[in-house]
């Protein structure tokens, strides 16, 4: 059931892109500087490029299919300018560097330069990461070597960061990634499907894991790493990712109530309850303000054609009685 399925991989990858999407600035700031060992300050000018969809062909098959590229972030602080590419990963991928490596020319080639006298080309090479929510066997970088004739080569390596390698602790001041945390047990799990006390055991310690990632989320907020509606967000992410992957596990019914009722209490929710009513309100505003219209332009059509009728009695031609009233040659000559 815990296989890492085609399902299981877009629902993460399209969690984290969620999340980078919608997350405040000062949220993506805090996650840039964890992962890429910056100092940019909160205030920091934040860009996040929405992921673009490509259609690609199963090579073997032949059968189309959609890929989304990575996220890019740009982060922009007085005069210094710097864009960053992420891909997120759930698992071990010979081509990951390359098809990271791709995706940066794609992102530099966006700005590219060209000199005066139209012979040098330059490009702006992403700063790369990858982000692997499970324990990976990949070093702290993956390498590519492109070599060239003549003996010289270029070597391009991508830092990895695991995030289940970490505490949740740890992970504070990186909150967007806490989610992903859920994944602890997940491996666990898959061997023993068969063994309900097993799931029990494990069903509880993800309970601890939880309640960890919910001080972690508390402390963020404190120390202004997200705001409030970051934390409520997040809240949200962790039970629908949650009843994805544990949900059909009565084991894990605990806690999934738990992430529901962190959802519940959260200003999200409140936020949502409100803007949900408003909603209503303005729907019953609109509705009301279209039936006096209605009756307005009722009553102006009754004008018009009391004061056609008159036109038509005093003799007036129907041609002038179309110009001054805006009526058709058939209502006049109903009249």
């Amino acid at each position: 059931m815990l296989g890492i399925s085609r399902k299981t991989r877009r629902l993460f990858d399209r969690s984290f892109k969620f999340i980078m999407t919608r997350a405040s600035a000062p949220a993506v700031v805090h996650l840039i500087n964890g992962i890429y060992k910056k100092n940019y300050p909160p205030d920091a000018v934040v860009e996040v490029r929405k992921p673009r969809e490509y259609i690609t062909e199963n090579p073997e098959s032949g059968a189309l299919g959609e890929t989304f590229t990575d996220m890019v972030v740009t982060l922009s602080c007085g005069d210094r300018k710097d864009t960053y590419l992420m891909e997120a990963q759930i698992k071990d991928d010979m081509e990951m560097c390359l098809r990271v490596f791709n995706y940066s020319v794609s992102v530099a080639l966006e700005n590219k330069v060209v000199s005066e006298d139209g012979t040098r080309l330059q490009i702006d090479m992403p700063a790369p990461a990858v982000i692997y929510w499970e324990t990976s066997k990949t070093k702290d970088f993956l390498t590519i070597e492109i070599r060239f004739p003549g003996d010289k080569s270029v070597v391009y390596q991508v830092p990895a960061f695991k995030v289940l390698e970490h505490s949740v602790s740890e992970l504070g001041h990186l909150a967007l990634l806490l989610p992903f945390y859920l994944l602890k047990v997940r491996a666990e799990l898959k061997k023993s499907e068969a063994d309900s006390a097993k799931r029990r055991e494990l069903a509880k310690r993800l309970a601890g894991y939880v309640s960890e990632i919910a001080e972690a989320l508390h402390m963020s907020q404190e120390n202004s790493y997200i705001t409030e509606k970051d934390a409520a967000m997040l809240k949200e992410r962790m039970a629908k990712m949650h009843s994805e992957l544990y949900g059909g596990y009565k084991e894990f019914t605990e806690v999934d109530m738990t992430l529901e009722q962190m959802y519940n209490t959260s200003v999200l929710k409140k936020i949502d309850d409100a803007e949900a009513r408003v909603a209503k309100v303005e729907a019953r505003a609109e509705a009301k303000v279209a039936k006096a219209e209605k009756r307005l332009e009722k009553h102006f059509e009754e004008r018009l054609a009391q004061v056609a009728k008159a036109m038509k009695t005093a003799g007036d031609t129907v041609s002038k009685i179309m110009r001054c009233t805006g009526l058709s040659r058939r209502k006049i000559m109903a009249l």
